[in-house]
């Protein structure tokens, strides 16, 4: 337990460095002109305001048993963004389709375990299923996710079109 929460702490800060990181690797030149890198700097906010998952994307584990308690809900897996949680939900068998009953449901147990989240987006789409699942074990096996937010960003713009 302690192992994971480490390994999520380090994606997060990873993915909150980095950029800062990145910003502070320009020329003379511009380190200079403070008024540059004050522009630059605020170019790199707004680009990154924009983005569906922001640059710190985290495995919400308990809130993923939450759901598996749903009747109707087989397996789940969430993945928390700035204010948005993202889940990739499967149902039980016979069900084809996500009710919004259900997606009420799966969206309360999110909030009930981080009421900072405003805004709950829940998809049965295989592919989302499949890539927040791959998603999900890299980070509990250790692995890099680094090239995952970019991906991140353009399936979550995808599937959830109107995400905020």
């Amino acid at each position: 337990m302690v192992n994971k929460r480490y390994m999520k702490m380090v994606i997060a800060l990873t993915f909150v460095v980095l950029p800062i990181v990145a910003t502070g690797c320009t020329d003379n030149n511009e380190v200079r002109q403070q008024g540059n890198r004050t522009d630059r700097i605020d170019r790199i906010q707004q680009q990154t305001d924009t983005n569906p998952a922001d640059n710190r994307i985290l495995v919400a584990d308990q809130a993923a048993q939450k759901i598996v308690s749903i009747p109707g809900v087989k397996q789940a897996n969430v993945v928390v963004t700035q204010r948005n949680a993202y889940v990739a939900a499967v149902l039980d068998d016979g069900q084809s389709q996500l009710s919004r009953e259900i997606e009420d449901q799966i969206a309360s147990k999110v909030r009930e375990t981080d009421p900072t989240i405003q805004n709950v987006y829940v998809s049965t789409n295989p592919d989302f299923i499949d890539r927040i699942n791959a998603y999900v074990r890299d980070v509990q096996q250790g692995r890099p996710v680094a090239g995952f937010v970019k991906e991140f960003n353009e399936m979550v713009q995808r599937i959830f079109p109107n995400a905020q």
